[in-house]
């Protein structure tokens, strides 16, 4: 089975560079309240911001095969979480379409796109994740 990777590393204090091990990166820190220098998207916000663009990217797709022309969609995503838990308690996303077919079909769309997102089931399904944990000498 194909794999597909990201890699985070250190750079200093809670700074870090994460790759998908092709040609993109990210720059993700922690907010100067929580003692880093805000110099991108905590973990967190990227994950939300994950869950956001594969709804946009999937429902374009889905009504692009659908013969759907859209006009705009925006997917806003919002994450209930106290700040003494790493906890999120829900996530709710905010579909916003614009477009020249009807409610029906748009929904139905919708429905295949949460179907296909990959991401959405990251949200929804218990995943199973196995950690490997070296120390180097």
């Amino acid at each position: 089975m194909p794999k597909i990777k990201a890699k985070a590393k250190l750079v200093e204090n809670v700074r870090s560079i994460v790759d998908n091990q092709r040609t993109h990166s990210v720059v993700c820190d922690l907010p100067t309240a929580q003692d880093g220098g805000d110099s991108g998207p905590t973990a967190l916000e990227l994950a939300l911001m994950a869950l956001a663009d594969c709804g946009v990217t999937i429902f374009a797709d889905v009504c692009r095969k659908s013969n759907i022309e859209l006009n705009k969609v925006e997917v806003t995503v919002e994450a209930e979480k106290t700040p003494t838990s790493p906890v999120v308690n829900g996530v709710t996303m905010k579909v916003n379409v614009s477009a020249k077919a009807r409610k029906e079909l748009l929904d139905a769309a919708w429905r295949r796109t949460e179907a296909n997102c990959p991401v959405v089931s990251i949200f929804t399904e218990a995943i199973p994740v196995k950690v490997e944990f070296e120390v180097e000498e």
